[in-house]
């Protein structure tokens, strides 16, 4: 195999898809707008940027395999499409898509189906991963990080649904696998951890494994999305939100599945073990 490129190689899925390339001998190419935070010795940083397409050739050049994040813009289908279109002139063979969970339940005109449809048409090899939320969201500042640390509540919308929380590692586990050959073409993975809780027994095994006593907030949808409009978030990154709510209500993400187990041969990791590991990042901030 030539190089495997890595999009969105600083993110919370990317730097382990390229830590663990890494580890298994690839030639990875890790593609970011800011290459300089790459550091793996064995690892090719990659000038990358989704609004530059100048970047996108040096990229592409010598690649037969894409982990694809796609990108947050209204223009994310077109990008997806071109972008496609111009790895495979570059003699790209497969690609690895993150979407998102439940993705397939969406409305046509919804931008993660439409992102699928045009990996899905491309004529490639290619695998879809739609993994559920990410452990990691519960310490990024950008999702529930603040919140918990500041206020000492997590807010969602579930209407009473639970969520199988997943570990962004095990996510990168099983998107290595599939880049280095196991066969699943054309197949969309769900991807989950081992065990699924409502946001009250969330907060209840935050409060058990770290000490920290966080309140459950349930929150309207368009509650959600006018709060998050005054916080200054992306028009993008709201319905994206909003669509995830949507999924736990209907009860998409309650469900557990066996995927990352028959794919990497080890089972997930707990939201336990997670909480244990990230301790300190829950603790309330002093004086809040």
């Amino acid at each position: 195999m030539r190089d495997v490129l890595v999009t969105k190689a600083t993110g919370t899925t990317g730097r382990y898809v390229v830590e663990r390339l890494a580890e298994r001998g690839a030639s990875v190419k890790a593609a970011s707008r800011n290459p300089s935070l790459v550091t793996q010795g064995n690892v090719v940083p990659i000038l990358f940027d989704w609004e530059n397409r100048s970047t996108w050739d040096a990229a592409l050049d010598g690649t037969d395999a894409v982990y694809l994040v796609k990108p947050e813009s209204p223009e994310v289908t077109q990008i997806i499409f071109d972008f496609v279109e111009l790895a495979k002139s570059f003699g790209v063979i497969k690609i690895v898509l993150l979407s998102e969970i439940a993705a397939e339940t969406r409305t046509d005109d919804a931008d993660e189906l439409k992102v699928e449809r045009v990996v899905e048409q491309s004529g490639l090899t290619y695998t879809i991963l739609r993994p559920n939320w990410f452990m990691q969201d519960l310490v990024d500042e950008r999702f529930f990080g603040d919140l918990i640390r500041r206020d000492g509540v997590i807010v969602m919308t579930t209407g009473g649904a639970a969520t199988a929380w997943i570990d962004a590692r095990d996510i990168a586990a099983v998107a290595v696998e599939v880049l280095l050959g196991a066969d699943y073409d054309k197949q969309a993975l769900t991807l989950t951890g081992p065990d699924a809780f409502t946001l009250a027994q969330l907060t209840d095994r935050i409060a058990a494994v770290t000490g920290t006593v966080i309140q459950p907030v349930e929150e309207t949808t368009q509650a959600a999305e006018e709060r998050l409009r005054k916080s200054g978030a992306s028009e993008g990154f709201i319905e994206y939100f909003s669509n995830i709510g949507r999924s736990i209500m209907k009860g998409d993400t309650a469900s557990v599945a066996d995927q990352v187990a028959l794919i990497t041969g080890r089972e997930p990791r707990t939201l336990d073990a997670f909480l244990t590991e990230h301790a300190p990042l829950l603790q309330r901030v002093a004086g809040q």
